[in-house]
């Protein structure tokens, strides 16, 4: 199953490596992993392949690491994931407008237009992506620049905010 892992961290120097140093000690196998300097924070996010007991240890070695703030660890399906990709399809005159035209019907953006490539980034799930990656093959040779994977936890819906609100409520009214 997919865990999700948002990690917030103070903005020191190497805070990232030791985080992949944790996850590499214990042999978590992540799919995506990225990190974003915000302000005084640094925050870290991945995905995990494990069962729910080998991610809450995971949460807790996490969260016993120098200069990490707070650890949030969640279902895949507790949350909301997009891809961004920037892609460089090499092709030649022929096949250009063709790529121009698929590639605007997705939606992504074209950043170049040169005479022997096409670099264009679109935003999407990763299943997604990777079907991109692969049907453009035809119109030539596929360079992935960049690519990674951000997260949000979903929020809960209204009926549980409700409910937890209720429970909340002291006994006696």
């Amino acid at each position: 199953m997919e865990w999700m892992f948002l990690v917030a961290t103070s903005r020191r120097d190497r805070v990232e490596s030791r985080i992949l140093q944790v996850l590499d000690h214990h042999m978590v196998p992540m799919r995506s992993f990225s990190s974003a300097r915000i302000g005084a924070e640094i925050r870290i996010s991945f995905i995990a392949d494990a069962d729910e007991a080998s991610a809450r240890r995971t949460g807790d070695l996490l969260r016993k690491a120098r200069d990490v703030q707070t650890v949030e660890v969640f279902a895949a399906g507790e949350a909301l994931c997009r891809t961004v990709a920037l892609f460089k399809v090499f092709c030649d005159q022929d096949s250009r407008l063709p790529l121009l035209q698929v590639v605007s019907s997705l939606g992504a953006q074209v950043v170049t237009v040169r005479p022997s490539s096409v670099t264009f980034e679109i935003l999407g799930a990763l299943p997604d992506i990777h079907g991109l990656r692969e049907s453009l093959l035809p119109y030539g040779v596929v360079e992935n620049i960049s690519v990674a994977t951000i997260m949000a936890r979903r929020d809960v819906s209204t009926a549980d905010r409700r409910e937890t609100a209720i429970e909340q409520l002291p006994a006696k009214l």
